[in-house]
């Protein structure tokens, strides 16, 4: 594909565009019809919210949305030209939003929160005004999505005033994303403590440990309950909201 595109850089954005297409087309049947199989895997519904949909509605809505130029009156379409249909993209981007909020809205919102690239309050309440405007989906449909946009928001507002009260224990923290650790778990190649779903996200690229890159896999992390709790008590007494873990 590569060694194509050098020779027909047109014909291969149009490809891609249409792989693109296809990708989302296909997610979205599977969170309509099946959306526990993405809510079943904690790093299977981040890699979907985080690299996918949250990622593009920043692309199509967010602060560089207007990057995106629709042609003038008399001029040609390079949307059209190539494939790219923006509104169709963001119309099945909310609804996708919806049907996975349906199986675990905590989970989702929380989740989506967790994302300190693409998500911004804002975004999300212009995507709302949009469809409301162009009448792009179901009027239960935007109704619902208004709602998890709400909600979504005001969780990300007392998420930060919590934590901006709170000094953490680094022994909380994940020490390669600084966050605080759903379900802390052992590398025994480095005895080092990491949240799960960032090492297993590691290891769906790399079997190894990040710190000495001694072969590792999923079957050798060991539970570490008893910190799990301590982190689990000390959320709940300062009112921060924990992401469910991974199953």
């Amino acid at each position: 594909l590569y060694a194509r595109s050098r020779a027909d850089p047109k014909a291969h954005c149009k490809q891609y565009m249409q792989m693109g297409h296809r990708t989302i087309s296909t997610l979205w049947s599977i969170s309509r019809e099946a959306p526990t199989v993405i809510i079943s895997k904690l790093n299977v519904l981040q890699q979907m919210l985080h690299n996918c949909l949250n990622s593009c509605l920043d692309h199509l809505v967010g602060p560089r949305c207007l990057e995106l130029k629709a042609p003038q009156k008399g001029q040609v379409s390079d949307f059209e030209e190539y494939g790219f249909k923006p509104k169709e993209l963001l119309q099945m981007i909310a609804e996708m939003y919806v049907f996975v909020g349906r199986a675990d809205k905590e989970k989702v919102q929380k989740t989506i929160t967790e994302d300190g690239r693409s998500y911004r309050p804002k975004t999300f309440q212009k995507a709302v005004s949009i469809l409301r405007r162009e009448q792009m989906i179901s009027a239960d449909l935007l109704k619902e999505f208004s709602t998890f946009v709400q909600e979504l928001n005001d969780l990300a507002e007392s998420q930060e005033a919590a934590l901006a009260n709170v000094t953490v224990p680094d022994e909380f923290l994940d020490p390669i994303m600084s966050e605080i650790m759903v379900d802390p778990v052992l590398l025994p190649t480095s005895n080092t403590v990491m949240d799960r779903k960032v090492i297993e996200r590691h290891i769906m690229s790399n079997d190894d440990d990040p710190f000495n890159r001694q072969p590792l896999a999923v079957k050798d992390l060991v539970p570490q309950t008893e910190l799990r709790d301590k982190i689990t008590d000390f959320c709940k007494k300062h009112g921060i909201v924990m992401g469910n873990e991974s199953d």
